[in-house]
């Protein structure tokens, strides 16, 4: 298809003290100015982000082939995005969109979700679910990992942060460069012998975690329902 994204523009999230900020530290993200398509360019990108040190090619592509693997895997899923393009040469993956993440919702204090998508809950217990029928798990659950479709559909992204149960455990070390300081203490309580237990990760997150980013303390009860120890 050759998509031309040379006119498309930023996509920033909005903090939790509503300050707008670059979204990730693995791809920079891109819109039309239809606000229909997202590009992910995986990449290193000082203009978008403030990054202290540059994350290396290979821990890049690594994510980017996760990102590719697990939006074709589950592409059969209602909140998964349409897939426009890949290019694996360049590392970019056009997605379907719409214009905003919740994040722009959630911290925007004129705003208000349970306004806006009254079942959102509801919507992301049923994303877990689905998510957990594919005997994976998914980390990134921040308000902006997810968007609201034309249709109303709550739809979520970051798929490089799917987790298969029979890849429970990975070398912290592949991913070492991309943890910062605000959330390490979770990939510290979940590390045992260099190795980070994903399922141990993300019991930590949706039970503490997430608190610090959604209303209504939503995660713990979430947890409990997909929970299968």
């Amino acid at each position: 298809m050759n998509i031309n994204t040379t006119d498309w523009k930023y996509y920033l999230k909005l903090q939790p003290n509503g300050n707008p900020s670059e979204s990730n530290l693995l791809y920079t993200p891109t819109v039309n100015p239809e606000g229909t398509m997202m590009c992910m360019h995986y990449c290193s990108d000082p203009s978008y982000r403030n990054q202290t040190s540059v994350i290396s090619e290979d821990v890049i592509t690594w994510f980017f082939d996760r990102e590719v693997r697990f939006l074709q895997e589950f592409s059969h899923l209602d909140s998964t995005p349409a897939v426009y393009e890949i290019d694996t040469v360049n590392r970019k993956i056009i997605i379907e969109w719409n214009n905003e993440t919740l994040s722009q919702i959630v911290f925007d204090p004129n705003r208000d979700l349970n306004q806006e998508l009254p079942e959102w809950k509801e919507q992301i217990g049923k994303i877990l679910k689905d998510i957990k029928k594919e005997n994976c798990w998914k980390m990134s659950l921040y308000p902006h990992c997810f968007y609201i479709s034309k249709q109303g559909q709550l739809k979520t992204i970051d798929y490089y942060s799917v987790v298969p149960y029979s890849e429970r455990f990975i070398d912290r070390k592949i991913i070492e460069e991309i943890i910062g300081p605000e959330g390490a203490y979770r990939f510290d309580e979940s590390t045992d012998d260099g190795k980070i237990d994903f399922k141990k990760f993300f019991k930590i997150t949706l039970t503490q975690h997430l608190n610090n980013f959604w209303p209504d303390s939503v995660f713990p009860k979430l947890f409990e329902e997909v929970n299968d120890d």
